[in-house]
């Protein structure tokens, strides 16, 4: 067997010494500098979820006015609308139609109650109001009034549903003339009347008590001699 000589046996200590340094970089050093790699990209990502919400915080004051002005202006956007569409309320419009213009009714046709848009609760829940805790919902029901006016009390009629208090809306107005000797006219004037439910808006009905004791019908008519219907009008 050949002897080593000193200088061998420091070489192969120190090429064992190297790759004992390599196994340990290899297993252990790398192992933790990769640990020490995510853990950074952790901080950092930490880092800047606690900048946004120290941004969050920092702004809670105006996060806070913000809600209360949004707020007001929910109650003022909504404050027309009632808190439901009856077909009472349709009927006493053709009533106060009657006390305002010239108009006889052929019929009145009204619809169901349909809901075109709907707030869902968790996001009502969001303004933090305790006294919005359900869905809020926007609907419609329509009517259309089938009738016979002239032109002129046709104005007083569409102005009047425009001056009402509620949100009503006039889809269409379609109207022909009767005969050519007088300046009557028959059609129909489709209205939508728009309610809000789920904002504590308590029902209120029409009053009523110019319809009980007044017309016999809401088709009352202003006749002739011979019994036929017309529109009795100043209009030339």
């Amino acid at each position: 067997m050949k002897k080593l000589s000193a200088k061998e046996i420091c070489m192969a200590i120190a090429v064992a010494g190297v790759a004992l340094c390599l196994v340990i970089y290899m297993l252990v050093f790398r192992k933790y500098q990769e640990e020490t790699d995510t853990l950074k990209a952790s901080n950092r990502e930490l880092e800047a979820q606690v900048n946004d919400l120290k941004q969050y915080y920092d702004n809670i004051p105006l996060y806070r006015k913000s809600i209360e002005e949004m707020k007001a202006l929910v109650a003022e956007v909504t404050a027309d609308y009632p808190g439901d569409a009856r077909e009472e309320d349709t009927i006493m419009m053709a009533v106060r139609m009657q006390q305002n213009a010239i108009v006889n009714f052929e019929q009145i046709n009204i619809s169901g109650q349909t809901t075109i848009h709907s707030i869902p609760q968790d996001v009502v829940k969001g303004l933090n109001d305790e006294t919005l805790q359900t869905n809020i919902e926007f609907k419609q029901r329509q009517a259309a009034y089938s009738c016979q006016t002239n032109y002129s009390e046709l104005k007083k009629i569409i102005s009047y549903i425009y001056d009402d208090k509620y949100r009503i809306a006039i889809n269409s107005v379609s109207f022909a003339k009767d005969k050519e000797e007088d300046n009557n006219i028959s059609g129909v004037i489709d209205i939508s009347y728009y309610s809000l439910a789920g904002m504590n808006k308590e029902y209120v009905k029409p009053e009523m008590k110019d319809y009980y004791p007044g017309l016999a019908d809401v088709f009352h008519a202003t006749v002739d001699e011979d019994g036929n219907r017309i529109v009795v009008s100043a209009e030339e």
